[in-house]
């Protein structure tokens, strides 16, 4: 299965900085524990079904909102710790097989996401793109047509994130 991007203009970036050491950063990715605290909207209950943390390990996690349950997946990809993590996150069924996404727009099945962390005087920059994967020029239109929600929405998690961190290092 190819897990990289396709070689087209359409990218999302994001970048967010943390006031933590990136190990800790980074450790937020790695542990069921820590992504439920954080990962995901902020109006859904989110939990870990299973996570296996290597590359091609998968993330599968259900998300519970007053509008019904969604579930979504990541397939890891390079995994260099506190520096590089790469993955392919997409919605999915109850068993973690990708479904087409729950909306009225067409995105792609599978998005590449590589993060980059760096970290300056304590603190950790997050520089996070995505990329369609094996996307239709239709379900690459979607994709750049909701590049501001997705903003809105990294940005939330990613003061969850914020929230979280702040709660591990006291």
């Amino acid at each position: 299965m190819n897990q990289q991007p396709n070689n087209t203009n359409a990218e999302f970036v994001i970048s967010y900085q943390f006031n933590a050491p990136r190990e800790l950063v980074f450790g937020a990715f790695t542990t069921a524990e820590a992504l439920n605290e954080w990962w995901g909207p902020a109006h859904c209950k989110n939990s870990a079904i299973s996570l296996d943390f290597r590359t091609g390990g998968i993330f599968h996690f259900k998300m519970e909102a007053e509008q019904g349950t969604n579930y979504g997946r990541f397939v890891f990809g390079a995994i260099s710790p506190y520096d590089l993590l790469e993955f392919t996150n997409s919605f999915a069924d109850a068993q973690a097989n990708v479904i087409p996404a729950p909306f009225d727009i067409p995105i792609p099945a599978r998005i590449f996401y590589r993060l980059l962390f760096s970290e300056n005087e304590g603190v950790t920059t997050l520089t996070m793109t995505g990329q369609p994967v094996d996307a239709s020029a239709e379900e690459e239109a979607g994709f750049r047509a909701i590049n501001a929600g997705m903003q809105q929405g990294f940005e939330s998690s990613f003061e969850q994130l914020t929230n979280y961190l702040s709660k591990i290092a006291n």
